[in-house]
C-alpha cells in the first residue's frame, strides 16, 4: 500500500523531470538559433537587385548571373524558369535552374522572361524578374590585313555512300579521318585545287576560315563555288533552268563564346527557297508527274550499313543497304563507272547515320526511258545549284534560320557546313550528291551582290 510519503515523492520527481527536459530544450533552441526554427517564409522576404531598366542585355552563350536576397535561407527551395512569351502559349515554361542565384547561359537569341519560384514545403511564391532579357550575340572582330577570303581549315569531311567517295579526294589504305581531313583542305582550301565529293543524303564537310565573314545588311556574304551546269540538249525545251544541280544544305556557325570551336548550339541553317515552299519551284510539277517525292522533311535520318565485302559483279543494285526515319529501306546501287567501295574507307563502325532537312527530289527523267536526267535547279539558297558566276549561288547570312525555322540575325560566320540534301538515285547518272571546289568571303574579295526581296522570297 502507497503512503502519502511516497506519492509526494513521485509527484516530486516528476516535476523535476519536466524542469530538466525544459531546459534542455530551451537550451538546444538557443543553440540551434531560435530564428530559424521559427522561421516561416513571407511572399516579402526575397527581393532582387534594385533596377529601372526594362530591359538587361546578355550575350548568346555567356553567363548572365542574378544574385537573389533573401530574409533567410531555411528550408528554402528555388527554381528559375524562362516563360514563353508566345501569347498562346505564356502559361509554359521552362526550368533553368534549380540554385538560389541564376548563373545561365542562352544558348539562343531573342527576348527572354524569367521567373524564380521559391518554396517552403507547402508554402510557394513566385516572382517575375523585372527586366526582360535581350539575348544577342555582339561585335565581331574586324578581319586582320592578312585575312584570306578562302577556307584554311577543314574542321570535319564525311561523305556519305556514293560513286565519287574514296576518290575525291583520292582514299589511300591507312588513311585517318584526320588525314582525309588534311586531303580535303588540300583540295578547297584557298582558291581551290580541286574538288571534293559529299556522296548521297547527309554526307557533310565543316570548314572554318581565319576571320569572321561579316554579315552586311542587304548584301549576300559568302559563295560556295562547285560544279553545277545546265542540261546542254533537254528534250523539252520549254523546261525551267537545270541540268546538274546538286543541291547541298548550308549551315552556318557564329563563334559567339570565341573558343575558337563550332559548338552544337551555335549553328543555323540557311533557310532556302524550298525551306519556304517546294511548290514554288519552277520544275515541281514535273517531278510530280515523275513520280519523285516532293516532300520537304525537317529532321530526316538515314542510316547506311557497310558492306561485308565488294560485290564480283560492278553493276550491283543491292549493293549497301539503308533505312530511313520515315520507315523506308533500300539498296544503293553500284555501277560500272566507278568501281572503289563507295563507303567511305576510313570509317571503322558498320553502319553511318546522317540526319538534316532532306529536299524534295529535283532529278527528272525527261527521256522517259532512262537515258536522259535532268536535276533541276531551286530557286536559290543551296551549294552546288547555280552557276558559280550567278548571283543565286551566292548567299546571305541573314537567310539563316533556327531550329524552329524562326529568323536569326548573325552579325558574322566563321564556320560553315554543307551537307547533300536530295536523296535520289537519277538511273545511270547515280546518287545526287553534292561537289564542292571552294568557299569565299564575297566582301574580303570586293563582290557586291544585293540580297533577295521579300516578295523574291
Amino acid at each position: 500500500m502507497k503512503t502519502k510519503k511516497h506519492y509526494l515523492g513521485q509527484v516530486l520527481f516528476a516535476f523535476l523531470l519536466i524542469v530538466s527536459f525544459t531546459a534542455c530544450k530551451d537550451n538546444d533552441k538557443t543553440q540551434k538559433g531560435e530564428e530559424d526554427l521559427e522561421y516561416v517564409l513571407t511572399k516579402e522576404d526575397v527581393s532582387f537587385p534594385d533596377t529601372e531598366e526594362k530591359t538587361q542585355s546578355a550575350k548568346i552563350g555567356e553567363p548572365l548571373e542574378i544574385e537573389v536576397t533573401t530574409i533567410s535561407d531555411k528550408d528554402l527551395s528555388f527554381k528559375w524558369y524562362i516563360i514563353n512569351e508566345e501569347p498562346s502559349t505564356r502559361s509554359e515554361k521552362t526550368k533553368v535552374s534549380t540554385e538560389k542565384n541564376l548563373n545561365y547561359a542562352f544558348l539562343d537569341p531573342g527576348t527572354f522572361q524569367l521567373s524564380l519560384e521559391v518554396s517552403q514545403g507547402s508554402i510557394r511564391f513566385e516572382y517575375p524578374y523585372p527586366a526582360q532579357i535581350e539575348v544577342g550575340f555582339g561585335e565581331i572582330t574586324p578581319p586582320s590585313e592578312n585575312a584570306t577570303p578562302y577556307i584554311t581549315k577543314v574542321i570535319e569531311y564525311l561523305p556519305a555512300v556514293g560513286q565519287f567517295t574514296n576518290d575525291l579526294p583520292k582514299y589511300v589504305k591507312g588513311d585517318t579521318q584526320e588525314i582525309m581531313n588534311e586531303k580535303a583542305l588540300a583540295y578547297i582550301g584557298g582558291k581551290g585545287k580541286g574538288m571534293i565529293s559529299l556522296g548521297g543524303f547527309g554526307g557533310y564537310v565543316t570548314v572554318g576560315f581565319d576571320h569572321t565573314i561579316e554579315n552586311v545588311k542587304g548584301k549576300r556574304d559568302f559563295r560556295v563555288i562547285a560544279n553545277a551546269f545546265y542540261a546542254a540538249a533537254n528534250p523539252d525545251p520549254n523546261a525551267p533552268l537545270g541540268g546538274s544541280c546538286e543541291p547541298g544544305v548550308i549551315m552556318v556557325a557564329y563563334d559567339s563564346n570565341k573558343n575558337g570551336e563550332a559548338d552544337e548550339w551555335e549553328w543555323f541553317e540557311i533557310s532556302g527557297s524550298a525551306h519556304k515552299d517546294p511548290t514554288k519551284e519552277l520544275w515541281y510539277d514535273k517531278a510530280v508527274k515523275d513520280s519523285n517525292d516532293v516532300r520537304l522533311i525537317p529532321n530526316y535520318e538515314i542510316t547506311y550499313f557497310k558492306p561485308e565485302e565488294e560485290p564480283a559483279n560492278p553493276n550491283e543494285p543491292e549493293y549497301i543497304r539503308w533505312e530511313d526515319n520515315q520507315g523506308q529501306k533500300g539498296y544503293k546501287a553500284k555501277n560500272n563507272f566507278h568501281k572503289q567501295s563507295y563507303y567511305p574507307q576510313w570509317v571503322k563502325e558498320d553502319k553511318l547515320t546522317f540526319k538534316g532537312t532532306r529536299l524534295p527530289q529535283n532529278g527528272v527523267d525527261e527521256s522517259g526511258e532512262g537515258s536522259y536526267y535532268v536535276l533541276y535547279k531551286f530557286r536559290y539558297g543551296y551549294a552546288d545549284n547555280e552557276l558559280n558566276n550567278k548571283d543565286d549561288s551566292a548567299v546571305d547570312i541573314d537567310w539563316a534560320v533556327d531550329k524552329n525555322g524562326n529568323k536569326v540575325h548573325l552579325p558574322g560566320v566563321d564556320f560553315i557546313k554543307v551537307y547533300t540534301g536530295v536523296d535520289q538515285e537519277n538511273g545511270w547518272l547515280g546518287e545526287c550528291s553534292t561537289e564542292i571546289t571552294r568557299i569565299e568571303d564575297l566582301h574580303l574579295l570586293g563582290v557586291d551582290i544585293d540580297t533577295r526581296s521579300e516578295e523574291e522570297e
